[in-house]
């Protein structure tokens, strides 16, 4: 009864996942195509006047901080792979023994590694983008259909393909060393728009990434279905992309 429960709750999760990635795609898709052919109907759009000062850009802005906000308040996650940092989230799993203990030390040793690889490969395509921007190939409205097209791709990852997977060493979102990085990682470009607006975005995005790795490090075993049993695929109500391990 309980595993058709969760299954039921896992099959429900994975269409509204689907669901997801088809939107973000198509906003993707029109918004690129209206920013080749018609890009003064972007400007239009984000600078329409709602109520007073108040314009569509302050909206989504606010609408974004609230996003980033909600991440680091534990009654806010409602998916284990963001809320595994908080303790009322953590289940200790049963037999720790050394043995399991020694497990966790290698594990920790090789996802951190993971960790560092995926920031450097990050850090190579932003550094792309910076010269991209320097010689004047990138303007504003390109690199807010960049930060779009990364949404999309932090969806893509969830529903399809996550290269992460390979360079983090993890086995699926639930155990992800540096799932919290998306926002960081889908924001990051915003870094080049001198505003208030945009780089008040990426101070939110890098204060939860500091949260994350802060909690990483005072505790370790809350990341690891080795130690949490609530990260074990048997305890999962999440349609799985990964590996079944600890079942």
């Amino acid at each position: 009864m309980v595993d058709n429960s969760l299954k039921e709750q896992s099959g429900k999760r994975g269409m509204v996942g689907a669901a997801d990635l088809m939107i973000k795609a198509g906003i993707v898709v029109v918004v690129g195509l209206v920013a080749i052919f018609r890009s003064d109907i972007l400007t239009v759009f984000f600078t329409f006047p709602l109520a007073g000062v108040v314009r569509v850009y302050h909206v989504l802005w606010a609408l974004t901080v609230f996003i980033l906000i909600k991440r680091m308040v534990p009654g806010f996650n409602k998916k284990i792979s963001s809320r595994k940092i908080f303790r009322r989230f953590y289940r200790e799993a049963d037999g720790i023994t050394p043995a399991r203990n020694e497990k966790l030390r290698s594990l920790k040793a090789k996802t951190d590694l993971g960790a560092l690889k995926s920031a450097f490969y990050w850090l190579l395509l932003l550094g792309d983008i910076a010269l991209w921007r320097m010689v004047g190939l990138l303007s504003d409205t390109w690199i807010y259909i960049i930060v779009l097209f990364f949404v999309f791709m932090d969806q893509f990852c969830v529903s399809v393909f996550c290269p992460f997977k390979w360079l983090a060493h993890g086995k699926c979102c639930s155990t992800c060393r540096i799932n919290n990085w998306g926002y960081i990682m889908a924001f990051s470009p915003l870094i080049f728009i001198q505003s208030f607006w945009t780089w008040s975005i990426v101070a939110f995005s890098i204060i939860i990434v500091i949260q994350w790795e802060y909690l990483y490090y005072r505790y370790p075993e809350r990341f690891f279905e080795t130690h949490n049993a609530a990260l074990m695929c048997r305890n999962c109500v999440t349609e799985c992309t990964g590996r079944r391990k600890l079942r």
